[in-house]
């Protein structure tokens, strides 16, 4: 998958595309590999390049136990937390197959944002669309495991 064709990016000037892939580190991550761990400092957004992540959330009252919170596909972005200024990540990323990964530095990202705001805009208002999205399965998926179904 090519950085100008993921979602967070689809639409973008070819400009705006050309110096975000410019600003793009392939990271390479084995099968079972840790990309990052919940609570690390949130410096780069990430980009599923190809091969496939999952990200878990590991439950305060219980260290041992893990929660799948998605399975990221190729082009899709995740550690949000870095593009919304958060300060720390939320979750465990872990590569479910060998897998590629396009990071992405938050201030270079911001800065260029700050040359062309249409662009800040627009990545924000999809960051904004998908954040809806998990807080909505979120809430599906709680609602189910209160009822003891799945």
């Amino acid at each position: 998958m090519e950085l100008e064709h993921c979602v967070l990016f689809r639409g973008l000037s070819r400009d705006v595309n050309a110096r975000i892939r410019s600003l793009a580190r392939i990271q390479r991550y084995a099968r079972d590999e840790t990309l990052f761990l919940e609570g690390d400092p949130a410096t780069d957004i990430y980009v599923l390049k190809d091969g496939r992540v999952e990200l878990t959330y590991t439950l305060p009252q219980d260290p041992t136990s893990e929660i799948l919170i998605a399975h990221v596909h190729p082009g899709e972005n995740f550690a949000w937390s870095a593009l919304a200024r958060g300060e720390t990540l939320s979750s465990r990323a872990r590569a479910l197959v060998d897998s590629n990964v396009y990071a992405i530095a938050l201030e270079e990202l911001h800065a260029l944002f700050l040359e062309h705001p249409e662009a800040g805009y627009q990545v924000m208002t999809i960051l904004a669309q998908q954040i809806l999205r998990r807080l909505r399965d979120t809430r599906k998926e709680l609602r189910w495991l209160h009822q003891g179904v799945r």
